[in-house]
Parts: structure tokens; sequence; C-alpha cells
């Protein structure tokens, strides 16, 4: 599958997306917005595809989210995927349920910030910055920004909305207030990824996405909740996956397990539903 402003690359079980608009510092437009649900949707079903890393074409711009320069008439045009007037961009968005590592290779503003608020694992290039500068452009902030909420401090996050493009949180503030995990050299940003990005896809993927799955899912609960479902998840998988006795056999025998993959929870269940 081509695409007219993404990059797929793949390294054994890690699939690279990156969004490919230099020249608008990344920015999606009504096409940019489709392929993203399309691709989303086709590495979620992608067997090979065990992690993904997402980061931006160039060294000046992650994503400095809606284009404002599209013609008006071209953004309201009808999107796959948006039937329901939301943006679905990110790989929450699109439900794909597998790890996401997002390096920030240079600013990142506005609807840009989607990714980071989504992503499972956060790295930035030393000279990234984050702003958003939406509500000085008549906009309501609030895709990426609701998940932020439960990810940073509430106030560095009031900060970010609240005075727009006077507010530029940089790589190590970022790192302070837990916007990012990690500051990287530029040049070393994206090996860093990867290596992150293999580390996870040398575990067991159902293991894997189970245990993401989970901890996501346990944010919209209280915690008896969430400990009541936690339980359900793990015993339900060490009955179903075979991953579970293989890790054990792998362990006693002193060698490196032989994973099989099988879909995140959440693809199954919407498989369930159609086949319903």
């Amino acid at each position: 599958m081509s695409y007219e402003t993404l990059t797929i690359t793949h390294d054994g079980n890690v699939a690279t997306l990156t969004l490919d608009r230099p020249d608008r510092m990344n920015s999606f437009d009504s096409t940019m917005r489709g392929e993203l649900s399309r691709a989303w949707n086709a590495l979620a079903d992608d067997d090979s595809v065990w992690a993904i890393i997402v980061t931006g074409a160039g060294d000046k711009a992650f994503c400095t989210g809606m284009d404002l320069r599209e013609p008006p008439e071209s953004a309201r045009r009808e999107v796959a995927g948006e039937e329901d007037g939301r943006v679905h961009i990110t790989a929450m968005d699109c439900n794909v349920g597998k790890p996401v590592i997002t390096a920030v290779n240079g600013v990142c503003a506005g609807g840009g910030l989607a990714f980071v608020s989504d992503s499972d694992i956060t790295l930035a290039s030393s000279n990234a910055y984050f702003t958003d500068a939406r509500t000085g452009a008549g906009q309501v902030s609030i895709h990426g920004t609701l998940r932020l909420a439960r990810k940073i401090p509430i106030e560095a996050l009031l900060r970010l909305v609240m005075l727009g493009r006077s507010e530029r949180v940089t790589a190590e503030r970022a790192y302070e207030i837990g916007l990012v995990t990690e500051v990287c050299a530029p040049d070393e940003l994206m090996s860093r990824a990867m290596e992150i990005a293999q580390a996870i896809a040398s575990n067991s993927p159902g293991a894997v996405f189970h245990s993401r799955d989970a901890i996501w899912n346990s944010l919209n609960m209280g915690l008896d909740s969430a400990l009541e479902m936690g339980w359900d998840v793990v015993t339900e998988f060490a009955h179903t996956s075979t991953d579970a006795a293989e890790g054990a056999r792998a362990f006693v025998e002193k060698r490196k397990p032989e994973w099989r993959y099988a879909p995140p929870p959440s693809r199954s269940a919407d498989k369930t539903k159609g086949n319903s």
C-alpha cells in the first residue's frame, strides 16, 4: 500500500511510520488524516508487526498539528474513518492495540500532541520542544490534551493550553514533567527508538498486547475494578495462549522462547463484533 503523506518501513517485527510532509512541518491535512487511518489499520492487521515507531520527516518538526493553510473546502471533505465527527490520526484513535514508541524530532505542536498522549513510550531529541497554539488560533484544545491530563501534572498541561504560543516546553522540561521518558541527541534518536522497539518485540506479543491493553483500560476504572479486570485478563491469557506455556518451558530449558502471534485483544473484540 502506497501513501502520499506517509512512509512506512519494516525492520524485523518493528514498523516505522513517518509523517512525511516536511515542507509543511509534517502537519496533517485531509489527505494525511485519511492515510493515517488506513495505515494504522494495515499495521494493526499485519501479523509481522509487533511494535511501531512514529516519527516525522526531516529535522525541524515532528508534527505541528492541523494544517490551517489547507483550503476550507478541502479540510471539510469527508475522510474515511471520520464519519462520527472525530479525527482518527493516532494508533489509539484507530484501536490498533500494539505498542507505539513516538520519537519527537523537532517541534511538536497543537494536534501533534495527540501522538505523544496516545503513545506508550515517548522519546525526544534534545532540540525538540512542545507547544499548543490552538487557543491562540480560536480552536479548543481537546485532541491529545485530555489524555495528557492523565500523564502529566495538570498545571503543566493547563500552562501549555492556556498560554498558547507563549509556552514552549523544552525537551529537558518535558522529561521533568513526564511528557517524555528519555531525551536523546538528535543523531541518536531513531537508533534509540529502534533499540527500545526491538526489545519490546523480543517479548511475547500476546503478553505485551494484553498487558498494555489492561493498563490503559485501568485508567477508566477505580482501583478495585481495575484489579478485578486485571486478574481476569491474567487468567484468560494463561488458559488460552500458547505463549504462557512456551515461556515457562523455555525458561526451564534455558532457551530462547518461540512466540506465536495473536491479535491484540482490542482487534479480536472488533472481529468478534463483526461476526456477531
